[in-house]
């Protein structure tokens, strides 16, 4: 599992660097166009926008594997590294069911979305996609929360047998 997880968060990180770069250049171009041109490049605030929740969604599960979210660890801290195990392992499972409930209602939202047919307003792109592979970022994200949960728990049990 550990490699799987490994493996789709690691893919889905990488195509939200490609869609930051692709975010990148078109902000470039069109700034360059509408101030040597004034000819603006049409559809950069759809692509944007769409781009960066892409870009957000689509990080969280890598993120979390590499551990870099922010914590706030002050008060577990003191706790021995056993309670700190223990404590890490439930808030991974917590974020896990967290995840799996946004999960479900993006996935919900998808579904109505596509039903009314509702698109970007320069690109007509339609944005239940979006809210799909938000979903499927969501989904990895709470794959790797219980992993990271499941690795924890190991390891507390791991300290009782010796």
């Amino acid at each position: 599992m550990k490699k799987l997880v490994h493996i789709l968060s690691s893919g889905l990180h990488l195509v939200a660097q490609l869609i930051l770069i692709a975010m990148m250049l078109m902000i470039t171009f069109d700034v360059v166009g509408r101030w040597l041109f004034n000819i603006p490049v049409t559809g950069t605030y759809d692509f944007t926008q769409s781009g960066l929740s892409m870009v957000i969604f689509l990080g969280l599960a890598y993120t979390h594997q590499v551990k870099e979210h922010i914590t706030i660890d002050f008060l577990v801290e003191k706790f021995s590294d056993k309670t700190q195990t223990i404590f890490n392992s439930a808030v991974n499972f917590f974020i896990a069911g967290l995840m799996l409930l946004l999960t479900w209602q993006l996935w919900q939202n998808a579904l109505r979305l596509y039903q009314s047919n509702t698109v970007t307003g320069d690109l007509n792109l339609p944005i239940f996609l979006f809210a799909i592979l938000a979903a499927v970022g969501t989904f990895v994200f709470s794959l790797t929360a219980v992993m990271n949960g499941i690795i924890d728990a190991q390891k507390v049990g791991k300290n009782n047998e010796s």
